[in-house]
C-alpha cells in the first residue's frame, strides 16, 4: 500500500512526463512556457477537450507565439 508521500510523488511525476520528451527539450523558452500553461490548465479544467482550443489561444497571446507552433509541439509531446 502506498503512503501519502508516494502518491504525491507519483502525481507530480505523471503531470511532468511531457517535460522529459526530446521534442519538449528542443522548444524555445517561450514555447515551453506556453506548453506548460496549456498542460497546467488541462490539469485544472474539468472539461479538457472543450477548453483546449481556448487554452491554446490564450497561451499564444500571452507568450506571443503562433498557434500552429503550439499545436505542433503539443502533438509531438503527447
Amino acid at each position: 500500500m502506498k503512503n501519502l508521500n508516494q502518491l504525491k510523488e507519483d502525481l507530480i511525476t505523471e503531470r511532468n512526463d511531457y517535460k522529459r520528451t526530446r521534442q519538449y527539450n528542443k522548444l524555445s523558452p517561450r514555447l515551453k512556457r506556453a506548453v506548460d500553461m496549456i498542460f497546467r490548465n488541462a490539469d485544472d479544467d474539468a472539461d479538457v477537450i472543450a477548453d483546449f482550443e481556448l487554452n491554446i489561444k490564450k497561451a499564444a497571446e500571452k507568450f506571443t507565439v503562433k498557434i500552429k507552433d503550439i499545436m505542433t509541439s503539443v502533438k509531438h509531446t503527447l
